[in-house]
């Protein structure tokens, strides 16, 4: 059994004392796979660097949309990170769009502008995108059509049902958090997405509520999450955990 965390940040200073600790805690718990996302031009640099280190870490680089509001002038050079190492990673991200606080036209179009490069990024180099939402998943679903995205996993959706069931008739992939063993809300969310598109994240080292409530998120707390998705969806732990692993397979490995 291979459990997946599809959406961690490992380069945070949070981690950097115990890493290697984290890490074999991770591989005891079963976790097999590690996504590190990145944010900006340090971390992507830093992820190559991780995934380069550890064996079940795999890089995803891009320009989050708080980058691209607060550092636009770093988007040459991620740009051109990401097509030196095509070969190394295993998805653009993490991108997308954010409307939770207001950066004005300006900013907003900078979202804008760097999403859509990021998404021709990822279909010249044939990419999935990992996709950060919050409060805007009806503005990139629209991009997403534009462009013809076929690869596309939104990590931990947050917005509005209706838009989560056009995400689905999509045919992308849905990750949920730890969030949802505390929240009613991500429970009846996570039930509408169909096994063969859910997929598991921590988004460490984000803190939670619940049975994490004053811990460091790490890895290892995936398993937390596989075991509310198979209650919910009345899977056994093992069966929904390779359903999960061929999803992960399917969309960032382009197996299967």
């Amino acid at each position: 059994m291979i459990l997946v965390d599809t959406h961690n940040h490992l380069y945070s200073e949070e981690y950097m004392e115990n890493l290697d600790s984290i890490l074999k805690e991770a591989v005891e718990a079963g976790v097999g796979v590690i996504i590190c996302v990145a944010e900006d031009l340090e971390s992507s640099r830093a992820t190559l660097s991780l995934a380069e280190k550890y064996e079940n870490v795999y890089a995803a680089i891009g320009m989050h949309p708080w980058t691209a509001i607060h550092q636009y002038d770093e988007l040459k050079e991620i740009t051109s990170l990401i097509r030196d190492y095509a070969d190394h990673i295993v998805a653009i991200g993490e991108v997308g769009l954010d409307k939770k606080y207001d950066s004005g036209e300006k900013g907003w179009m900078r979202q804008v502008e760097v999403f859509k490069q990021m998404i021709e990024l990822a279909l010249e180099l044939d990419k999935p995108l990992n996709i950060h939402s919050r409060r805007a998943a009806s503005d990139v679903l629209e991009l997403l059509k534009v462009y013809r995205v076929k690869k596309a996993h939104f990590h931990w959706f947050t917005d509005s049902e209706d838009i989560l069931r056009e995400v689905v008739s999509m045919g992308y992939y849905v990750s949920f958090t730890p969030s949802i063993t505390y929240s009613k809300r991500m429970m009846r969310m996570s039930k509408m997405v169909p096994v063969k598109q859910l997929l598991t994240e921590t988004d460490g080292p984000v803190p939670f509520y619940g049975p994490l409530k004053g811990e460091l998120t790490r890895p290892c707390h995936v398993k937390l999450v596989y075991e509310k998705l198979s209650e919910i969806h009345g899977y056994k732990l093992e069966d929904l955990a390779n359903e999960i692993y061929r999803n992960f397979s399917k969309l960032y490995l382009d197996i299967g």
